[in-house]
């Protein structure tokens, strides 16, 4: 399985290592709090109505490995306070979720299509890999 370290998010991101160690693996992100895994990293995106980062210490506390937060002072005592986990701060968690998945991509040599418009992504998608299953191994993306 190929996966990031932290260092690579905080090369493609342009973020600062506020708190844990550069060579940690980073395996699975989360946007969620309230559903973290044990060992996830969580990105507090912001909404319209809400500004994830500033649920970062919950994610922490339900298992987070770690954390990638904008628009919020964390302060030393905090730090202090989770020793052995990540805590990335970035100017745009939108845009730094863009550039993990960018350079996660990267890591496979596989084939990618993309379905795009405004009707019926979901019929073409499913068509799609229906069709290429015949002589591929294919993965294709599931409505939960």
């Amino acid at each position: 399985m190929r996966n990031l370290t932290v260092e690579n998010i905080l090369q493609v991101t342009g973020g600062k290592l506020l708190n844990g160690n550069k060579n940690t693996i980073c395996e699975n992100f989360a946007k969620d709090s309230r559903k973290i895994k044990k060992g996830d990293i969580y990105i507090g995106l912001k909404g319209e109505n809400f500004k994830g980062s500033i649920f970062w210490k919950e994610a922490l506390e339900n298992g987070a490995e770690g954390v990638i937060v904008s628009d919020i002072e964390i302060s030393e005592t905090d730090i202090k306070k989770y020793p052995n986990k990540i805590i990335i701060k970035v100017e745009d968690t939108l845009k730094a979720l863009y550039e993990i998945a960018k350079a996660k991509r990267k890591l496979y040599n596989i084939p990618v299509i993309a379905v795009t418009g405004s009707v019926g992504k979901t019929s073409t998608k499913d068509i799609v890999a229906s069709v290429v299953s015949q002589k591929y191994k294919t993965l294709k993306t599931i409505r939960k």
